[in-house]
């Protein structure tokens, strides 16, 4: 997920111009073109919902990038000038933001420190974008003192001897148990001395660009697109690496891919410590839900899930009747694909009936939500949690993500805020392979965000499930 519509909301909020108190919101449905390439373009957009394609002159076919939630679309036309450089098309229904070119002009000629701001956020927008591009099209050129570590080489050489064994055995349909075993193995070591070599870096700084990190990538790559949920990470069809259905994949632990090695490599993938966390964290979600029925009285107990995707430990609770029919569920996402699936599989296993009232789902922008540009009607909550959202994004948006938590709480209700921790072993993978690029936090960190949100030092907590790879910041109002 993007961070580019909140940059500008934010630097256009810090003025008190009204022509932007009220932004329209346009829809497109799916095969719309929002943009058309060399046309006039009179406004800027700012992706709600919804994920869209983008193409430009010069651009190979099938090479077409996917942009999601938070983007800003026709930016590049505002500041050169001139028709639009590239045509965008709604994928899906989308819903946006519009900001009229006529509006920042005013905003230009009346108010010259706002439309400073305006143009400073712009830029960022185009500078992150850069950065990113050069990360994935640039490369070093191959010099020996470029190459590889003797270490990683030889790894991916017992990687790759390994799997052509694997399938050596399937085509004889011969016992796979000892290729397998070694196959895992020099997978897991494929990834260890990435991690040991290539330390990765934040991600809210610019990526790890070096000729021996392509080379392992055009090495690698073609293994893991046989898989099911690594290569859906690295396709990124919803515009983002952990949307819905990955995750969902990742909970359910059932392995998919093209042909035997391709499924036994997604299987090598779900074993990584990353994925462990995703399922560990669900067990503890429920932990800290039959937490909350002890520490508070009142009932229903009233909880909401930000970032709910599909909602697994939703689904968990109605195996425990007699909690279930303690709370009041609120589950909100940005994604309707989400929302979609966790509606039919509510009717489908009749799971309301265990709960008080009916869960209820709601589509929200979790970025414009907490800068005032969305709204959400919610009775004061006993716990909120996101456990799959706040690493993507920088410390001065969770602040004001965990700020407007807080005041959606009641009085001694809990915040739950998950995290990957720093010392991640599947890392190396995440950001060199996948481009699933997280900003990792440590215990310092969770603490140091839940105190400028306002919640005092000593009522937030932090736990790490079992496999040590999610931290948890549980804080109290």
């Amino acid at each position: 997920m993007k961070n580019e519509s909140l940059i500008l909301l934010e630097a256009i909020d810090e003025g008190i111009n009204k022509v932007f108190d009220v932004l329209p919101i346009r829809y497109f449905q799916t095969g719309d073109v929002i943009i058309n390439n060399r046309e006039p373009l009179k406004s800027l957009f700012l992706l709600s919902s919804g994920v869209c394609q983008i193409s430009w002159d010069g651009l190979q076919e099938g090479m077409e990038p996917r942009v999601g939630v938070g983007s800003v679309l026709g930016d590049v036309s505002f500041l050169l000038g001139g028709s639009a450089r590239a045509k965008v098309v709604a994928l899906e229904p989308v819903e946006c933001f519009e900001l009229s070119h006529d509006s920042l002009e005013l905003i230009v000629r009346d108010s010259p420190n706002q439309a400073s701001r305006i143009y400073r956020a712009l830029a960022k927008i185009n500078a992150q974008r850069l950065l990113s591009q050069t990360h994935l099209e640039s490369v070093l050129p191959f010099e020996k003192k470029q190459w590889l570590d003797s270490t990683i080489n030889k790894a991916i050489e017992k990687f790759k001897h390994a799997a052509a064994a694997f399938e050596e055995k399937i085509s004889h349909n011969n016992s796979t148990n000892d290729v397998k075993q070694k196959l895992s193995r020099e997978f897991n070591c494929v990834v260890q001395t990435i991690n040991e070599l290539f330390p990765a870096r934040s991600g809210a700084e610019p990526a790890t660009k070096c000729a021996s990190l392509q080379f392992i990538r055009t090495e690698l790559l073609p293994y893991l697109l046989l898989t099911r949920t690594a290569e859906r990470m690295y396709r990124k069809p919803r515009g983002y690496a952990g949307d819905f259905l990955t995750i969902k994949w990742m909970y359910t632990d059932q392995p998919g891919g093209s042909g035997e090695l391709g499924r036994y490599l997604d299987r090598c993938f779900l074993s990584q410590p990353a994925a462990q966390a995703v399922r560990n964290r669900r067990i503890l979600l429920n932990e800290e839900i039959e937490k909350a029925l002890l520490l508070t009285k009142e009932r229903p107990l009233r909880v909401t899930s930000l970032a709910c995707g599909p909602a697994e430990e939703v689904f968990d609770l109605f195996t425990e009747p007699k909690i279930a029919s303690q709370l009041e569920l609120t589950l909100v996402d940005i994604d309707q694909e989400a929302l979609n699936h966790i509606k039919v599989r509510l009717n489908k296993e009749g799971v309301n009936k265990y709960f008080q009232r009916p869960i209820k789902l709601e589509r929200r922008n979790l970025l414009h939500l907490c800068v005032g540009r969305q709204t959400l009607d919610l009775p004061p909550q006993h716990l909120i949690y996101s456990i799959g959202l706040i690493d993507y994004f920088d410390d001065r948006i969770v602040t004001q993500l965990q700020k407007w938590i807080y005041q959606a709480l009641t009085p001694g209700g809990r915040s739950i805020l998950g995290n990957f921790h720093i010392n991640n072993p599947s890392r190396g993978l995440m950001d060199h392979l996948l481009d699933w690029r997280l900003i990792h936090r440590d215990e310092v960190a969770m603490k140091s965000l839940a105190e400028s949100a306002g919640y005092s030092l000593n009522q937030t907590q932090l736990r790490l499930e079992p496999s040590g790879v999610n931290l948890f910041a549980i804080s109290t109002r």
